[in-house]
């Protein structure tokens, strides 16, 4: 059929099913009732190159129809068109210019919109009349400055779409997918309602979300965001319950910084490497989300809620504050929190800190009840009335630190310290100086640091650390672990099923009554153990690769020695007053 010309003309009921139409003009004209359905035959209306411009269609029914450009046409035109219960279903509308029309109830369910400019046009509803633009593919369209208030895009592809100055106030983005779209400073976010939608590689930078939720009954948002731009974004009072922020697949971290995000929900989200220096999180329920690698240098977490979180794989916070934040449980193994500030921070519940560097941090005035700060690096820190009852210290470093009024912790001076632990599992450590160090009933952790030190774990399952220089550690009743570190080191076990490891120097180790294990690791010296009990002790090197056929027993006197090339020169293990022909595989652990 040759294109036809409407313009100007009122066309009421008018059946163009099946038709083509392709280079027809509907120029200003009025549409009331119009079909161009699919005929009885399937066929669908072709309406490529068609112009509607600044026409008027009032309840069309233009569903399946195709108004795409092929070889022949270009693509149809509804520029300044007004749209009021407009069905286009299914409509092929690639490519089709919509800018500055206006619309009510209109559907684009299963659209394709690929390309499509929609330039200032008006899509917006209200809630109790939503747009339709469910699971319509607007891949790579132009929303520049559109209003879209309200409308649903559920099941919608928005992949790579444009959306400067365009306004979402409202709109339901459920099952949606807006991987690599455009946003800007002047998108209006607010009020949506948000769920499982995937803004991946998405640039949101600048942009501003306030009062975002899941819908009724869902209480996680479990959106994405992998390798999206975020950098200054703004969020207030938005739930991002179980979210995605890890990095994309293609290996894009996704960048969060100097973003807000006052008064949010993250808890469960997975922000994994995101680059978020600077970033703002007060008062933010971070509880049980993953951290792991995550950059969050100079961020600012006060009154924030980590409870649970994992802040693993050498996350970045150093210079973060964190004052009056609820850390309880989370893990910060390996983290990087140099002059962090969690003044009144609450670490209670097994909060751990292991091999984490607090270097220069503020502790001031918090509770870490429980907390295990093995390995951390706390020199220089601010512990004043910080709370460390029943908190693990073992090998922590506490150089410098300030300990005024700190609880659950006792510390010397460079001098020759006298120290004596309580009924409590206590945290002694002596520093510089010769000192005496005797733990109380309670499990205690002891550490002499440096010089010739005599420690005593006394009753308790007790952590008695030499440290360098000759120290004597005893470690009394219970079962003890007794490491002497560099030095010659005399080891008394005592009652209990004690571990010893005198460190590197020519060390002497008595293991005591009941099952002991001795320790020997790279560099461990000369070391004599005395009183070793055939079938009862056994001495562990499973820090070097070997078994007992490589070992080389030999009697020495009334003394067994034991050398082996995987120990190096210099190394030696004697028993005092045992047979060599009584040790066997049975005595080691490798």
């Amino acid at each position: 059929m040759a294109a036809q010309d409407f313009s100007n003309q009122n066309l009421v009921g008018n059946n163009f099913s099946g038709q083509n139409l392709n280079g027809s003009t509907f120029f200003k004209a009025r549409l009331d009732g119009v079909l161009f359905t699919k005929n009885a035959q399937g066929t669908r209306t072709q309406l490529r190159g068609t112009n509607f411009e600044e026409a008027t269609l009032l309840n069309v029914d233009a569903s399946d129809a195709i108004f795409a450009p092929n070889a022949s046409f270009a693509a149809a035109s509804f520029y300044k068109a007004t749209l009021e219960n407009v069905n286009l279903s299914r409509a092929n509308l690639t490519g089709v210019n919509l800018s500055l029309i206006n619309t009510k109830f209109i559907n684009l369910t299963n659209a394709n919109l690929t390309n499509a400019i929609l330039h200032e046009a008006n899509l917006s509803g209200e809630q109790s009349e939503r747009p339709n633009l469910a699971g319509a593919n607007f891949t790579g369209a132009d929303f520049y400055k559109a209003k879209l208030k309200a409308a649903d895009f559920t099941g919608a592809n928005l992949t790579n779409a444009k959306f400067q100055g365009a306004d979402l106030e409202g709109t339901l983005l459920i099952n949606a997918n807006f991987t690599g779209a455009q946003f800007d400073a002047s998108t209006n976010f607010t009020d949506i309602i948000l769920s499982n939608t995937i803004f991946d590689l998405a640039n949101l930078s600048g942009v501003e979300l306030t009062d975002t939720n899941p819908p009724e009954g869902v209480t996680l948002t479990t959106s994405r965001f992998r390798g999206a731009n975020l950098t200054n974004f703004k969020a207030e009072d938005v739930n991002f319950a179980g979210a995605d922020f890890s990095a994309h697949a293609n290996g894009t971290r996704t960048q969060m910084g100097g973003a807000s995000f006052a008064d949010s929900e993250f808890n469960g989200a997975n922000l994994t490497q995101v680059l978020a220096e600077g970033i703002f999180l007060d008062n933010v329920d971070l509880s049980n989300a993953i951290l792991v690698g995550a950059d969050l240098s100079n961020a600012n977490l006060a009154g924030a809620i980590l409870t649970g979180a994992n802040l693993t794989g050498g996350v970045q916070l150093d210079n973060a504050f964190l004052e009056k934040s609820n850390v309880a449980g989370a893990n910060f193994t390996g983290a990087n929190l140099t002059s962090a500030n969690l003044k009144e921070a609450d670490g209670d519940s097994q909060t751990n800190f292991t091999n984490a560097n607090l270097t220069g941090a503020s502790l001031e005035v918090g509770s870490f009840i429980g907390a295990n700060f093995t390995n951390a690096n706390l020199s220089n820190a601010n512990l004043v009335k910080a709370n460390f009852t029943d908190a693990t210290l073992i090998g922590a470093n506490l150089t410098g630190v300030n300990a005024v009024d700190v609880v659950g912790l006792t510390l010397g001076t460079s001098g020759n310290d006298t120290r004596n632990g309580t009924a409590a599992n206590d945290n002694i450590f002596g520093f510089d100086g010769n000192d005496t160090l005797t733990g109380g009933t309670g499990n205690d952790y002891l550490d002499g640091g440096n010089g010739a030190d005599n420690l005593n774990g006394n009753d308790g399952n007790d952590y008695l650390n030499g440290n360098s220089g000759n120290d004597v550690l005893t470690g009394e009743a219970g079962a003890d672990t007794l490491i002497g570190g560099a030095g010659a080191d005399n080891l008394n076990g005592g009652a209990g099923n004690d571990i010893l490891n005198g460190g590197a120097g020519n060390d002497t180790l008595n293991g005591g009554a009941n099952h002991d294990t001795f320790v020997l690791a790279t560099g461990f010296g000369s070391d004599r153990i005395n009183a070793f009990t055939n079938g009862v002790d056994r001495i562990d090197l499973t820090a070097f690769t070997t078994s007992f056929g490589s070992l080389t027993v030999a009697q020495s006197g009334l003394n067994t020695v034991i050398t082996s090339s995987v120990f190096g020169t210099g190394n030696t293990i004697t028993l005092a007053n045992f047979t060599a022909s009584n040790v066997d595989a049975t005595d080691f652990l490798f």
